[in-house]
């Protein structure tokens, strides 16, 4: 097994876009189980009309112990499956999905993506970083969002070593560069993410994917993300 959680410190730098361009990014040889586990619940379901009662809220509170998490999950984009959060952010820390989750990382053969939405500080989030191989924090460069990450660093590196994910944006007052914002933080800078509103749509399931979809910028940044993750696997 080798996972990746993907995290936010405020505001809505677009975790969930982000690992939703991985799994478009991977394919049937190269495939990737994404998980959604934001303590603030899931957006998954909602976008795409599936039922409630097939979460991994409701996973965690029927399962005690080892489950196929490859074989409950759902068929997603491209080579991806996913197991989709409850939109509920009460049921999700209800069911203690990120203390279940962390328990069942290591059974998973399949290169696992976590979506673990924003940090919130608590115990069951903690338990699910530190399980995942990698933590990766994705921020707007902006003063705002690099105070925030200075601000919860500590915790976070509770979870073990950290690298970050860029959000492209154009200069200007208040805004870093990527290179600046991961000097800032000491943190090594994993990819910068691209500003790509059409993609972004149809990730989301609010539009149909354009011409040339896989070649798109934010799917491209997906496909270097995944990449990473099946090439430990391949190791």
């Amino acid at each position: 097994m080798t996972s990746a959680a993907v995290v936010s410190v405020a505001g809505a730098p677009g975790v969930s876009t982000l690992v939703a361009a991985a799994a478009a990014a991977s394919t049937v040889d190269d495939p990737l189980l994404v998980v959604e586990a934001a303590p603030s619940g899931g957006v998954v379901a909602a976008r795409w009309g599936w039922p409630r009662e097939e979460t991994i809220a409701e996973l965690a509170m029927d399962v005690a112990g080892g489950v196929d998490l490859w074989g409950r999950a759902r068929p997603w984009l491209a080579g991806s499956r996913v197991l989709p959060g409850d939109p509920a952010a009460t049921v999700m820390r209800q069911a203690q999905v990120g203390s279940w989750l962390a328990s069942q990382l290591a059974a998973i053969a399949h290169p696992v993506l976590i979506d673990a939405g924003r940090v919130d500080g608590s115990a069951d989030q903690l338990e699910l970083l530190s399980a995942a191989e990698h933590v990766w924090v994705l921020i707007d460069p902006t003063v705002a969002q690099v105070t925030a990450a200075k601000a919860v660093a500590s915790w976070l590196h509770r979870a073990g070593p950290l690298a970050l994910l860029v959000r492209e944006q154009t200069t200007g007052p208040g805004r870093y560069p990527a290179a600046e914002a991961a000097a800032t933080l000491g943190w090594p800078l994993v990819a910068t993410v691209p500003v790509d509103r059409p993609s972004a749509a149809a990730l989301c399931g609010l539009a149909p994917a354009r011409r040339e979809f896989r070649r798109a910028p934010l799917v491209r940044t997906g496909r270097e993300l995944a990449g990473r993750l099946t090439a430990e696997v391949a190791v």
